[in-house]
């Protein structure tokens, strides 16, 4: 017996244990620190976690653990944290995973705040560990303890010489304390990142390596980082996300206080696509999902992750563009450099900006008209490169409305040094970002630390800072287009009363009454079991007609040979549907439904608009241009659902082939205002089965002329009935 299934809202999913920002506080900034597992030995955990305590200056009181000694590295030890002398705000654990729950134990007895647990290979290695992952989690959670990890790398807080780590990030001499926070997953890559850009002079507010995230997750630092005043960019490395809603209500937050936000995703495959039934399922992946989710949301999605800290680095550290799309200048004392980063320029969506007449002329009172662009070489200058020069001609590009960025690739020259720090004050004077970029090796080191010295950030690749741009550009994109605004339901959009559909794979008649249930127009037709009752349904809808056949296992009719159209009398009718019934006796054979006639349909334009639920992003609604090359084209547009029309018409004008739309080549345009109701009404309709709509197809959404509207000629639809993705 089929499930019947309704339309309702999917339920809310059971609210995470939220620490509260007291307890996040305490954990990056603790005033009392044990050590369980302390030593002397580096090669140790624990004895580099003393170690990095001690050498980044931690001011507060360090209790090392160790029931074999009487001290560690100077400093008084103890047997265990309940024989310490008080608690201590945070206990970091860094022993074998069999001895793990008992110390964990003994910290919630003692009324410690929270634990951080180094110790790796539970829930990510096998059962076994999953299962004593969650007794440390019941542990902690009966006196309220919380924990970070397992399988962490700890805290980094240089702002408070906080160094909770066994990190050999941590060697470096000093910690730069800054306005970068990272939350990562990945407590080794963290590590890395923070390695990699403390060279660079990056400075860095909080830094937290969040692992299993068996208890505190990733949004429980995020939200911290967010009212932080210490932390003004924000950079994430996410694997997967446990709460999503309350990942991306952060993120608008964040951008509501113009902090941006950057993130690197894990697992941008989609190997799942390919067994999908619909074609928005196979457009709208995962990964997909996330970068549509993150676009709502005001998030910046990078693809390396050492690129994302050089960017965040640049949006904490430089003035940010003031519009996105602006042009790029360049100066640099060879033309060659200037040549190159214009040659590289043209492999991205970034570009060179067109001079204006007054940077023109400014410019050429120290260089001949003939040597004067916006790639701009100081060797060409008339009396030679000078300091005079290069501020003169930054100073001109600065004043010129038309670019965003001047971008400096300095080669082996005389005086780099010097010319280096000309920078930091020009471009605070100017309003605008400078990216100095030292193409030379160890001569350039000079230069290199005169800028560290003025914390003012460098690059050593034209490819860095090109994806820095990018990135900047991004988020200045986000800064003019703003968040998606809020939908409101169309008259006559659902809720849909119960409708009676069978559980899995609907039929197109089954999908067409779903989504006429919100109000979107659909094809008259009627169903018939034999050639003659085809006819007789054909001359009640009028010629010419469509046919096609009705299975449920078969999802694509056309490729199957289910569907003739443009069939002009009876005899054409009786025909195609002898042929088509053969068809499903061979393929489907005692399971089909028979055929169903249609009215024929012209129109000016073909759009496919779905959706699909994604489990970790909730719904989702397409728009593209349909029809059999819809895969081919590829010319699609995502959005989380429900939509407002505002977003629905971004969504379509975003589409390469939007000119079409418009009217090309003598066909008139096309009901641009039907086609924006269509996608609001099908986002309600998702929106409201959330995750019992596991996808569906309108493909094509015929749209006629402007003024007369759009109709759903053909469709297909999944849904589930126990409400799980």
């Amino acid at each position: 017996m089929p499930m019947i299934i309704g339309v309702s809202r999917a339920a809310e999913p059971a609210s995470p244990r939220i620490a509260s920002a007291a307890t996040i506080r305490t954990l990056v900034s603790p005033a009392s620190i044990a050590v369980i597992g302390a030593s002397d030995d580096k090669t140790k955990f624990g004895g580099r976690v003393m170690h990095y305590l001690l050498k980044h200056g931690f001011a507060g009181r360090l209790l090392p653990i160790n029931p074999n000694r009487e001290t560690v590295l100077g400093l008084p030890a103890y047997k265990s944290v309940s024989a310490a002398p008080e608690p201590p705000d945070v206990a970091i654990i860094a022993v074998p995973a069999g001895a793990l729950l008992a110390q964990v134990e003994d910290c919630a007895a003692a009324g410690v705040g929270g634990c951080i647990v180094i110790t790796g290979k539970l829930g990510e290695a096998d059962a076994a560990g999953a299962a004593l992952e969650a007794s440390l989690v019941r542990a902690a959670a009966k006196t309220g303890m919380r924990l970070v990890g397992p399988n962490c790398l700890g805290i980094i807080n240089p702002i408070d010489g906080v160094a909770l780590t066994s990190s050999l990030a941590m060697e470096v001499d000093r910690l730069t304390p800054g306005t970068v926070g990272i939350v990562s997953q990945s407590g080794a890559l963290m590590g890395t990142l923070v390695s990699r850009a403390l060279d660079y002079g990056t400075g860095f507010s909080r830094c937290i390596s969040v692992g299993n995230q068996a208890d505190l997750e990733l949004c429980d630092f995020l939200e911290y980082l967010v009212d932080d005043d210490a932390t003004q960019v924000i950079c994430l490395y996410v694997e997967g996300l446990k709460t999503p809603d309350r990942f991306f209500a952060a993120a608008r937050r964040a951008w509501a206080a113009a902090k941006p936000i950057l993130v690197v995703k894990a697992g941008r495959t989609e190997e799942g696509a390919r067994n999908a039934q619909s074609h928005t399922a196979s457009l709208a992946g995962s990964y997909k999902g996330f970068l549509t989710a993150c676009d709502a949301a005001g998030v910046v999605v990078m693809n390396d992750p050492i690129s994302m800290v050089f960017a965040a680095d640049a949006l904490a550290r430089l003035p940010r563009p003031s519009a996105p799309g602006l042009g790029i200048a360049a100066i640099a004392s060879s033309g060659g450099s200037t040549a190159n980063f214009a040659d590289q320029l043209a492999g991205t969506r970034l570009r060179l900006a067109t001079m204006s007449p007054e940077t023109r002329f400014a410019i050429e009172a120290w260089a001949p008209a003939a040597h004067v662009h916006i790639s701009m070489d100081t060797g060409s200058f008339a009396k030679g490169t000078s300091a005079e020069g290069i501020q003169a001609v930054i100073r001109a590009f600065m004043a010129d409305p038309a670019i965003g960025a001047i971008v400096y690739p300095m080669t082996t020259s005389p005086r780099m040094a010097e010319y280096a720090a000309l920078l930091p004050a020009l471009s605070r004077e100017g309003g605008k970002p400078i990216l100095f970029t030292m193409l030379a090796g160890q001569v350039g080191d000079d230069a290199r630390a005169q800028l560290k010295d003025m914390n003012f950030p460098y690059f050593d690749r034209v490819a860095d800072v090109l994806t820095t741009l990018q990135a900047m550009d991004d988020y200045a994109q986000t800064r003019v287009k703003g968040l998606a605004p809020p939908a409101t339901r169309p008259p006559g959009a659902g809720p849909a009363p119960q409708a009676p559909f069978v559980q899995g794979t609907l039929t197109e008649t089954e999908t067409k009454r779903l989504v006429a249930a919100y109000g979107i127009p659909v094809t008259r037709e009627a169903p018939a079991r034999n050639a003659e009752a085809a006819v007789q349904a054909a001359e009640a809808i009028g010629y010419p007609v469509v046919v096609k056949g009705v299975a449920r296992a078969i999802s694509h009719k056309s490729d199957a040979g289910l569907v003739q159209v443009g069939l002009p009398d009876a005899a054409a009718l009786r025909a195609a549907s002898m042929q088509i019934f053969a068809i499903l006796d061979r393929m489907a054979p005692g399971t089909h439904e028979g055929i169903v006639v249609q009215e024929m349909v012209h129109g000016v334009a073909e759009l496919i608009v779905g959706t699909k639920y994604d489990p970790d992003y909730g719904p989702m609604v397409l728009v593209g241009f349909g029809g059999i090359l819809v895969e081919v084209l590829q010319d699609v547009q995502l959005a989380v659902a429900p939509v407002s029309p505002q977003s629905a018409l971004a969504m379509l004008q975003r589409l390469k082939f939007w000119p079409a739309l418009q009217g090309v080549r003598g066909k008139p345009s096309a009901d641009v205002a039907a086609a924006v109701d269509a996608l609001c009404r099908l986002s309600w309709l998702a929106a409201d089965m959330g995750p019992r709509l596991l996808e569906l197809d309108i493909n094509p959404l015929i749209l006629r002329a402007a003024g007369q509207g759009a109709i759903a000629a053909d469709g297909r639809a999944t849904v589930s009935g126990d409400g799980s993705a």
